[in-house]
């Protein structure tokens, strides 16, 4: 959807303001998939908490059946995937890499990497993963194959569900309910907006490079010193970009 036929999606606002059940039906069975392995894979299920939240900041949907239908659908499908890992044991994995597409995700290397992040961490994995993206896709089969005690499983898969949920409600609130201010924003500011966002992610690719790099072997200072002068002018590039793009926002909404 580009910014100038922005009016375009507000023309179909009342027709989803009429059909509210099946929007939350939509919602509900997004946030469920999005954790049910093997569709956790193929279900991003943060499309559906950010269009959600947008709808309820726009005031088309109620936030509170919102918040109802993704918090349930999550934790529903948590507790799924927990007991078909918990009947299917191994086997489960084992018969998931034969399908197509889906057993590129699930091949036997990253099963293991699942298998030592558990171990280390114990119930907490479960907690830990729900909030740290590609792990929460078979945490919870894998907490089931491990025969983690049930109990355990809910105290700390279910607040985790809410709150990882909810960054993306809080976030997709936001941009719902100021979204005709974002779109003007954007529509007259958006190569000013674009450069600082893309000095941002540059900063943060420069920064992660050189944590990367140290963390290898232990350095020496004349080779950290190296190293910065290396990246000396894209970091000045960066921040260069970055200041000028904010001083002129600054200017410019005065």
């Amino acid at each position: 959807m580009s910014f100038a036929n922005f009016s375009s999606f507000e023309q179909i606002i009342p027709f989803l303001q009429q059909h509210r059940s099946y929007a939350y039906s939509i919602l509900f069975l997004g946030s469920f998939f999005e954790t049910v392995i093997p569709f956790s894979l193929i279900v991003f299920g943060e499309f559906f908490f950010l269009a959600g939240a947008i709808l309820a900041g726009m005031e088309v949907l109620e936030l509170w059946i919102v918040m109802t239908v993704l918090y349930t659908g999550g934790i529903l499908g948590d507790n799924l995937s927990y007991w078909m890992g918990r009947r299917y044991g191994i086997g489960l994995f084992d018969r998931l890499q034969h399908w197509p597409m889906i057993g590129r995700l699930i091949h036997r290397e990253n099963y293991e990497k699942g298998v030592v992040f558990f171990e280390k961490r114990g119930a907490f994995a479960v907690f830990i993963a729900r909030l740290s993206g590609p792990l929460s896709w078979v945490t919870p089969a894998m907490a089931g194959v491990f025969k983690l005690n049930y109990g355990v499983f809910l105290r700390f898969n279910t607040p985790a569900v809410i709150i990882g949920i909810s960054e993306f409600i809080i976030l997709g609130y936001f941009f719902g309910n100021y979204i005709h201010m974002i779109i003007d924003w954007l529509h007259r500011y958006g190569l000013v907006i674009g450069l600082i966002f893309m000095c941002v992610v540059g900063a943060f690719l420069v920064i992660r490079r050189y944590f990367d790099w140290r963390g290898q072997v232990q350095r020496t200072e004349a080779e950290i010193i190296e190293f910065i002068g290396r990246h000396f002018g894209v970091a000045v590039l960066i921040i260069a970009g970055f200041i000028l793009g904010i001083l002129y926002l600054i200017y410019a909404v005065r």
